[in-house]
């Protein structure tokens, strides 16, 4: 096999472990709430660490890969996050396992950039389209192993052996990098702009623990005022900033090009719903409709599989068809996926949800690859690590957004209706208050507490289910919402890009 297949190989290993991880977390999410006792608040950090971290770091580990080398930082990227596996998998208590969860974060910024640049440099043009195709949909095999394996290890095991399995992977992708490294030339030797990167960490950390303490309502809505000031001074600061040596942490004149900033906005948005799929999605089959971990992990296979089939035509179509058709196409299929699966939650059946499932994995997979390759087609080589950064930079920030909004919806309304069943069922009010302590409890997987609303208050638990499904239903609507404003943003940006100008002019 060619050195650029091996390539391609080796970068599609390193999305992959990211994948999994991904698709697993969600499976393991009520095993991991029986076991270290986590709240609603903290379980949207087991989440958020991950995506938070990758966020605020992607942008530097693309300065780093363009200024270091990308093979480099690739290396450095995936023995952060195999090691971060590792420690999540032997973590004894929750705020270790959060922590492992930032390393894992840190080191997938690290990988995902400078493995896009890499198999985008690889290749010559009239060959991208296809290996970005197949570098993605090969990543994408592991994203359906993933709800399986989870399911598997979960059910068989436990949560622990969901990380350990990223171990192997790891390490076999490091030899083979380290082996197959062949470094470009390095594209800047400007100095790190540490403030710029400062202000960018700062503002969505703050503005994300900002939407989540909104969730808690009362005085906590206080503390998100304030949290959410801070968070938007740093990051309005940064377009207006200059720094005084070297490249600004980011390049806003990119944002220049309609079609670069239509891709990033996109990319913003799908992640934004998706990662309420992900893990909403897994409470609720597993929580509401009492499905096991590997029946869970079968349920969610419809997105799964229609991603991994629509992903290997997408790489035909971008090559075929304007690339405006497969960006309104696509979002408006996910919109309309997740507006369908928010009308038949509450009826409490798997099947119902399935053709949403369908719309959403379709929609995915006509973008998972299109939309970074169109947005990285528009800036030069030197630059494409950064530029791909950035865009994955609003991806992972979409999703922070994305888990932050969509748990605070579904917290203020569990919490209002859990307050309002209490009432109903007991008018007593020392006995109301352990109620709605049950409640809560219950919510989070706590097996005690449903015993004992079980012996005590059986009708609450009926009450529960639905009150789950109504709030997660809510946080679908947003995500189909958000969705639907990246169809109508898609019909502005990419009203013309370079493909339909070239096709025109040879007409």
């Amino acid at each position: 096999m060619t050195r650029s297949g091996l390539t391609l190989i080796n970068m599609s290993g390193a999305i992959g472990m990211i994948m999994i991880d991904q698709t697993v977390i969600g499976i393991a999410i009520p095993a991991l709430q029986r076991s270290f006792d986590f709240g609603p608040l903290a379980l949207q950090w087991v989440v958020n660490g991950y995506t938070l971290a990758l966020a605020a770091s992607l942008i530097c580990a693309g300065w780093a890969g363009d200024r270091f080398g990308h093979y480099r930082s690739f290396a450095a990227g995936v023995a952060l996050f195999t090691g971060s596996s590792l420690l999540c998998a032997l973590a004894p208590i929750g705020e270790i396992f959060i922590l492992a969860r930032i390393g894992q974060g840190v080191g997938a910024a690290l990988m995902q950039p400078t493995a896009t640049a890499i198999v985008f440099g690889t290749f010559p043009p009239d060959e991208r389209g296809k290996a970005m195709s197949i570098y993605v949909g090969s990543g994408l095999l592991f994203l359906a192993a993933g709800p399986l394996l989870g399911g598997i290890l979960v059910e068989r095991f436990s949560w622990h052996m969901v990380f350990l399995v990223n171990v192997p992977i790891g390490c076999a992708t490091l030899l083979a990098a380290l082996r197959l490294g062949r470094e470009a030339p390095k594209g800047t030797e400007k100095p790190f702009d540490f403030i710029g990167a400062t202000l960018l960490v700062c503002g969505i950390f703050f503005l994300t623990s900002a939407i989540q303490s909104l969730g808690d309502g009362g005085a906590a809505s206080l503390l998100s005022l304030a949290l959410a000031a801070i968070g938007l001074g740093c990051l309005i600061a940064l377009p207006f900033r200059k720094p005084g040596h070297g490249t600004p942490i980011i390049d806003f004149g990119n944002f220049r090009n309609k079609i670069y900033l239509g891709c990033g906005i996109v990319l913003f948005c799908i992640q934004f719903a998706m990662l309420g799929q992900v893990v909403f999605g897994a409470v609720f089959i597993q929580n509401v409709l009492a499905f096991s971990p590997f029946q869970t992990g079968l349920a969610m296979m419809p997105v799964v599989l229609a991603i991994i089939l629509m992903a290997q035509v997408s790489g035909y179509l971008f090559d075929k068809v304007s690339f405006r058709l497969l960006a309104v196409s696509g979002t408006l299929a996910i919109s309309l996926g997740f507006f369908s699966q928010a009308l038949v939650l509450e009826l409490g059946h798997i099947l119902w949800m399935i053709p949403g499932m369908l719309l959403i994995g379709l929609g995915l997979g006509l973008l998972a690859s299109t939309v970074t390759t169109e947005g990285l087609s528009q800036v030069p080589m030197t630059q494409r690590a950064t530029a791909s950064a950035i865009l994955q930079t609003l991806r992972q920030t979409g999703g922070v957004f994305g888990i932050a909004c969509i748990g605070s919806v579904i917290n203020l309304i569990e919490k209002a209706r859990v307050e309002e069943i209490a009432r109903q069922l007991e008018p007593v009010a020392d006995k109301r208050r352990d109620l709605q302590l049950l409640l809560f409890q219950s919510e989070q997987s706590q097996a005690k507490a449903t015993a004992q609303l079980k012996e005590h208050w059986p009708e609450a638990l009926a009450d529960l289910k639905q009150i789950t499904a109504k709030a997660i239903a809510a946080g679908y609507y947003l995500g189909a919402a958000v969705v639907f404003l990246a169809a109508v943003i898609s019909l502005w940006a990419f009203a013309k890009t370079k493909k339909d100008a070239a096709e025109e002019s040879s007409s």
